[in-house]
């Protein structure tokens, strides 16, 4: 017979299955979910099995060709002994193939990923119930509640069909030798599903490995982007969170800067600077970032209307003079620095590119926005999605901020409701909030199809954050934000991480 074998990935000493013969150094690939064989060690009858009593769940002996191991290679190779599983987890002998084949590249490094915070320390800017996605939580959830929930993969399928691996990686050496070819040959061959897909549990960084739990699960970029392309050469399609040209599109933020010139985009004024320059003739680095977001102001003003200025701030509406200097792979706001003048813009540039760890080529620098809010909205576009038909969001959801960047505090997020907004914020102007939810839409329509001509194959799910001014009674003005990739934060939608999961998995089945 047959059992279908499953490791929960928050089980750090949980029992994976070695596909082939065990690898001492590098990345370690190890089986959580599939259907093995086995031997059933007693007669059994479906009339006297009991959920609730697991003395009445058959009780198999795997085959002995299977070597076992946890995810910490404590014990290496074992033979498995007799367990008892779920009797819906049993099946004939059978070589069909599973529908899908699923690897998920994680972390294995010796620093934890935090989990969720627990209800006493938590406050609204963290993950949610589901934590981040590189947490072991939100890979439990993810198949749980994405995999085995899925309509044509799981339990409501009459049959488990699908089999999960984990890619385990410890750093980014690790990671590079993801992409060399032999490791994507290797690794391909060792899927049986019909189709096969892979999921991105880490993050890319443009900074040195660094020990401690707020820097694990961050590889650097090139070994990053570089591992996802190779998987993709061997037809190993990326399922979560983008495949990689667009991931890699979206994270690096160079499009605030490429984007800024066009005025549907609703854009502040941005500006790449390279390392290079900076380091050699800081002054002069500073001064043409300065030029440079001058002239993208000057060629794309925002539009005048009573009391209003052609610039997002009021302090840079006679000349840009204020502005934020970051990485493209900021996470959680690291590498972002403010600037106020020039003299200050040449110190954050050095400090920016003098940091040991950092990696980086270029940063943007971009102009300063005011804002009261900002307003995120959640698009789910399907694969057949036209682009001329007008999308509309699945989700839309409000922060603010409190405390000041300018000293570079860490600070304070708060998730906020229409009622709150109108209160507390816009002075009940109904009409002002209702202007700017309804731009934000239109303008979103241009961003997600902009997105179109850098891969012709619309995203499973994108984010989009606009910082939103009230400028007068009915009146708000709009200003774009950033992309956010799937799986960013999904703040107060609970139900968002599963309904993402299941647009990738389906996305992965087409």
């Amino acid at each position: 017979m047959q059992f279908f074998h499953a490791t929960d990935p928050t089980n750090v000493a949980g029992q994976y299955v070695t596909p082939v013969q065990f690898k001492s150094q590098g990345p370690q690939l190890l089986q959580s979910h599939g259907w093995l064989d086995a031997t059933l060690l007693e007669d059994f009858a479906m009339k006297d099995f009991n959920p609730m009593k697991r003395d009445t769940w058959p009780n198999v002996l795997p085959s002995q060709d299977l070597l076992f191991m946890d995810r910490v290679a404590s014990k290496r190779g074992q033979v498995s002994k007799q367990r008892r599983v779920h009797a819906h987890h049993i099946r004939k002998p059978s070589t069909k193939a599973p529908l899908l084949s699923v690897v998920f590249v994680r972390w294995g490094g010796e620093d934890a990923v935090p989990e969720k915070a627990d209800s006493e320390g938590s406050n609204d800017g963290d993950w949610g119930q589901y934590g981040a996605p590189a947490s072991n939580g939100y890979m439990s959830a993810l198949v749980r509640e994405g995999l085995m929930a899925h309509p044509r993969l799981g339990t409501e399928s009459k049959q488990v069909k699908f089999e999960a691996f984990s890619l385990f990686v410890k750093n980014s050496k690790d990671m590079g030798e993801i992409g060399t070819g032999s490791m994507s040959n290797w690794l391909a061959s060792c899927l049986k599903g019909k189709k096969t897909a892979t999921c991105w549990m880490l993050w890319p960084a443009e900074w040195i490995d660094c020990r401690g739990s707020d820097y694990a699960a961050y590889i650097t970029r090139c070994e990053f982007f570089q591992a996802m392309r190779s998987l993709e050469s061997v037809g190993l399609r990326t399922a979560f969170p983008h495949p990689a040209d667009q991931y890699e599109h979206i994270t690096s933020k160079a499009w605030m800067a490429t984007l800024s010139l066009q005025s549907q985009a609703k854009l502040p004024a941005a500006t790449l600077v390279s390392k290079g320059n900076v380091l050699s003739n800081p002054k002069r680095a500073a001064k043409n970032a300065l030029a440079a977001l001058a002239y993208v102001r000057g060629q794309n003003p925002f539009p005048v209307g009573d009391g209003e200025q052609a610039a997002p701030s009021v302090i840079n509406k006679d000349g840009v003079s204020k502005g934020v200097v970051k990485l493209g792979w900021s996470w959680e706001a690291r590498y972002v620095s403010i600037f106020k003048g020039e003299e200050d813009l040449v110190t954050k540039l050095q400090d920016m590119f003098s940091d040991p760890g950092c990696l980086a080529s270029t940063c943007i620098v971009q102009e300063w926005v005011d804002f009261d809010f900002e307003m995120r909205l959640y698009f789910l576009p399907p694969d057949d999605w036209n682009p001329s038909e007008k999308l509309q969001p699945a989700r839309i959801e409000c922060n603010a901020w409190s405390g000041s960047m300018d000293n570079g505090e860490r600070r304070n997020f708060h998730k906020l409701t229409e009622a709150i907004i109108l209160s507390d914020y816009w002075k009940e102007d109904k009409e002002a909030y209702k202007s700017a939810r309804k731009q934000a839409i239109n303008i979103s329509q241009y961003l997600l199809g902009w997105l179109l001509l850098n891969d012709a194959q619309p995203v499973p799910m994108i984010r989009l954050d606009f910082m939103l001014l009230r400028t007068g009674p009915g009146k708000a003005r709009v200003v774009f934000g950033e992309y956010c990739e799937m799986g960013a934060c999904c703040l107060g939608w609970a139900e968002g991480p599963p309904t993402i999961w299941k647009r990738a998995i389906d996305n992965a089945l087409l």
